[in-house]
């Protein structure tokens, strides 16, 4: 019979003294039956003015059923707040509960029990299932069961792998092009679509337009191996923000004789949570055994140390997460470009196109959480506002896809192409030219998975069995001083206290593989975020890199977005020949298959004219902060972007405003005075990575009076640089750099004769000067 401890409770009218207790230990107590009394003293208003202390006899009745075990308490104890009173016996202790009703006893645990504060629902908050039985037990039973878990697991030398399907296994789709294309042989997309399997929901919850849609599923190559394998070595688990009539849908297809995932199915609907994922909702009480491949980082707060992050699975190109609107936005690494074998771009999904990080809360890299914390609130329903915004959301997304039919309109436009092709070749015939093709069925990302997962098992099992044989040999095999050899106890190869942490395992095999690498990131951090704190940056420093937000002679590695190949960064790596200079895929393909590749395949066109130092040039340092702040009047206008000018100008990421990195056009400066910093001689620069306000008619030269001295100085500093750029040019015979157009209107060159150019070159000088002067007061000020 299990034995509680119980308290008196908030309710009473402390301080309280007792007066006699009213059973004996060993005798039967029922619930609300008196067991103790007690008297506390009140003040009672006579008048106006005057109060009498009053004195209050009253009994305490008993919040338990059960065999009175102890009494906590005395006669004429006084106790001035809430103490355990007594321990009790109970004939239940209702710790597996279904439907309001005691699974154990058949007690109505919904009952109201006026002695008590708490319901006996409370008892059992942990619903340890995959579906919505309404099963739940107590802590105890959950340690219990999860405890008998890990054994059978040990016994069978197996892990838990938790799996996610959209966009990590599978690919899902409801464009209605899919399913004509499946039935047109003569395609170019039919090899791609040909295995896409499909199915309807008419109870996903949705009451739209996409009611009753088809969805088409695409698994992502050599699956079914995969999971063959993979069963070997761990039990299956699936968790997924989609419904639940969805999930099950998709474990038909992908496991349709249940012999891989069973019923370990859980879905939003049972996830407790709109917006991240939890192991606590499946394994509250230890996630030592536990392994994660997701292509999302950013839903598992709490659990990263236990994730494998993988590649997401963009068969259907445009598409992206049908269930993202359940999800933050994304924040990780940009996709790959796309390769060259004729085949259209792909377009980057919604969520992946989105830099900005709005409000979003960046969750703590490789925390662990106490494996009991907010147990109660996961199994608990999410929130139904919150709910209903999302599912409409996703509703409208739908709908757009199933009407708009964008994997059309791309082969479309690619049959425009094959058409202009033909036409410029003069070759009228269909048969004179391969067809492009949309889809692509040449995903190996599983291959790479599978290779991560064998290592970890044998990893794993490698750390347990060594525990287990250092204690085998250090236990001793009978007492001192006695001649009995004790009897061998049976080994059968569990030891709980010996089961290390696979979140700890899987850090050791992932932090070796850029290990002392020192990387810095270019147009691949959203803007106002630290890049320790980025989704990519927190990926770099997993496998053992070291991030940084500026270029020195410590940087090994320039990591540049394929769609902006030419920035300040880059321009100032260049100058370090030690620097390696890649692009974005050469960070992804070294995460995904956990090994440092040949940077050669990866390395972008840098411009001569960026590699050769001129006599004014001097190598970057740590101080430099990717910045030079003494000396403005050599920043590169025409490469310039917004990070650049935001970082040279001594920018919070506050102040600026947000950027997209495919856009350079589209970006803004937020720079202090940016609203009086128009200029004539500026007009060139609206097109070269900043956008400027024109001045008005009032302003003149772009002068007024609210403009500070050191903008108006940081103004004038960039005007005479492109002065000078013009006045080059002009003396140079109309030479212009070869991605640049000559200006037929630039302006006469400066001061001709030798007085005139000493005396321009001291005012230089003089301005130079005091520019200095004023930026580094003015960067004191804002740091006090």
């Amino acid at each position: 019979m299990p034995s509680r401890v119980f308290h008196l409770g908030s309710r009473l009218r402390y301080p309280i003294t007792i007066t006699k207790l009213l059973k004996s230990p060993g005798d039967t107590i029922k619930k609300q039956e008196s067991i103790i009394e007690y008297k506390f003293t009140w003040r009672r208003r006579i008048s106006e003015d005057e109060w009498t202390d009053e004195t209050t006899y009253t009994e305490y009745d008993s919040p338990a059923e059960g065999v009175l075990q102890e009494w906590r308490l005395k006669e004429g104890m006084v106790i001035n707040a809430d103490v355990p009173c007594m321990t009790v016996e109970e004939a239940c202790g209702h710790g597996i509960q279904m439907g309001g009703l005691c699974s154990l006893c058949g007690a109505d645990m919904t009952e109201i029990n006026w002695a008590s504060e708490q319901t006996d629902m409370e008892r059992a908050n942990i619903n340890m299932t995959h579906d919505q039985t309404g099963l739940m037990v107590s802590e105890s039973i959950a340690t219990k069961t999860e405890n008998e878990s890990q054994k059978r697991l040990l016994k069978q030398r197996k892990l838990s792998l938790v799996v996610d399907l959209d966009q990590t296994i599978i690919h899902a789709c409801i464009d209605p092009t899919v399913g004509e294309w499946q039935s047109d042989p003569s395609n170019p997309n039919y090899d791609a679509v040909k295995d896409v399997k499909s199915f309807q929901l008419s109870d996903d919850g949705y009451r739209g337009l996409a009611s009753g849609c088809t969805y088409y599923i695409k698994l992502r190559p050599s699956l079914k191996e995969f999971l063959q394998e993979v069963s070997k070595m761990y039990e299956l688990h699936v968790y997924t923000m989609g419904t639940r009539a969805y999930a099950q849908n998709i474990a038909r297809i992908v496991d349709p004789d249940r012999k891989l995932f069973g019923n370990r199915v859980i879905s939003r609907d049972e996830n407790g949570n709109m917006t991240s994922k939890t192991l606590q909702r499946l394994f509250p009480v230890s996630t030592n055994m536990v392994v994660i491949i997701d292509d999302r980082a950013d839903v598992w707060p709490k659990n990263r140390p236990n994730l494998i992050k993988v590649v997401p699975y963009d068969f259907f190109k445009g598409i992206g997460d049908i269930n993202s609107s359940f999800l933050p936005k994304r924040q990780d690494i940009l996709p790959a470009a796309p390769k060259t074998n004729g085949t259209v771009p792909p377009e980057r999904p919604e969520e992946a196109r989105e830099e900005e990080a709005e409000g979003e809360t960046r969750p703590e890299a490789g925390r662990k959480v106490s494996p009991m914390n907010e147990l109660a609130r996961m199994s608990g329903a999410g929130d139904e506002a919150t709910l209903k915004v999302q599912a409409e959301e996703q509703e409208k997304t739908l709908e757009k896809q199933l009407y708009d039919r964008p994997l059309q309109h791309m082969q479309e436009e690619l049959d425009k192409e094959d058409e202009s092709h033909d036409s410029d070749t003069g070759d009228s015939s269909s048969s004179g030219h391969h067809r492009q093709h949309v889809l692509n069925d040449d995903d190996e990302e599983l291959m790479s998975l599978q290779d991560h997962l064998t290592d970890l098992h044998r990893a794993f099992y490698e750390t347990y069995d060594k525990r287990r044989t250092e204690r085998k040999h250090g236990d001793p095999k009978h007492n001192p001083g006695d001649k009995r050899l004790r009897r061998p106890s049976v080994d059968d190869g569990v030891d709980l206290s010996l089961v290390p942490d696979v979140g700890d395992i899987l850090d050791n095999l992932k932090s070796s593989v850029l290990e002392g690498l020192v990387i810095v990131l270019s147009g691949l951090v959203p803007l106002g975020v630290r890049v320790e704190e980025s989704e990519i940056g927190m990926q770099a420093q997993s496998f053992g890199a070291q991030v940084l937000d500026s270029i020195s002679k410590r940087v090994t590695h320039l990591v540049v977005a394929s769609s902006r190949p030419r920035t300040k960064k880059v321009q100032q790596a260049a100058k370090i020949p030690s620097i390696r200079i890649v692009n974005q895929n050469w960070l992804q393909d070294c995460l995904s298959q956990w090994r440092r590749l040949d940077e050669s395949a990866y390395y972008i066109n840098v411009a001569s004219a960026d590699r050769v130092r001129g006599d004014d040039d001097t190598e970057p340092s740590e101080d430099d902060d990717d910045s030079d702040m003494k000396d403005l009047d050599n920043l590169d206008w025409d490469v310039a972007d917004d990070e650049e000018i935001q970082e040279l100008l001594g920018m919070d990421s506050d102040d600026a405003l947000d950027t997209d990195d495919d856009d350079e056009g589209n970006s803004s400066a937020a720079e202090s005075g940016s609203e009086t910093e128009g200029n004539e001689s500026d007009k060139s620069s609206v097109n070269k990575g900043t956008k400027r306000k024109a001045p008005t008619d009032d302003e003149g030269e772009g002068e007024s009076e609210s403009e500070s001295v050191l903008a108006k100085k940081q103004r004038v500093a960039r005007n005479r640089g492109a002065s000078g750029l013009r006045s080059a040019i002009t003396t140079n015979g109309g030479d212009h750099d070869d991605d640049q157009e000559p200006d037929s209107s630039l302006p006469t060159p400066g001061p001709t004769t030798a007085e005139e150019s000493l005396q321009q070159d001291d005012d230089d000088a003089e301005f130079d000067d005091e520019l200095e002067r004023d930026l580094l007061a003015e960067l004191e000020a804002a740091g006090d």
